[in-house]
């Protein structure tokens, strides 16, 4: 789960001339195809996601950092509340990750 930054480090280590705006226009043209999406960073910076299978993210409160999150039943759960099937969600959950807890 990348930022823009990140990636923009990333891609000048094979390519040190790649501009900024190459990158976003590129993570715009992927989101808009619907190759990737878009994590809301709620303050932070945005983060992007290669995946579709529907799962959740932890978004750490001390680090940033976002990881994948497997809720088994959680799209029972959800078409349940709702009296009919979802097509997608998007689920969010805040709370210190692994390392950060270890520290």
């Amino acid at each position: 789960h990348h930022t823009a930054e990140e990636l923009l480090m990333l891609a000048r280590k094979k390519n040190p001339s790649i501009s900024r705006a190459t990158i976003y226009n590129n993570l715009h043209a992927l989101e808009r195809e619907r190759l990737i999406r878009k994590i809301s960073g709620d303050g932070g910076p945005d983060r992007y996601d290669g995946s579709f299978v529907p799962h959740a993210h932890l978004v750490c409160t001390a680090c940033g950092r976002v990881s994948d999150v497997d809720i088994s039943g959680i799209e029972k759960t959800i078409s349940d509340a709702l009296g009919y099937q979802a097509e997608a969600y998007e689920l969010k959950i805040k709370a210190l990750c692994a390392d950060c807890m270890a520290i």
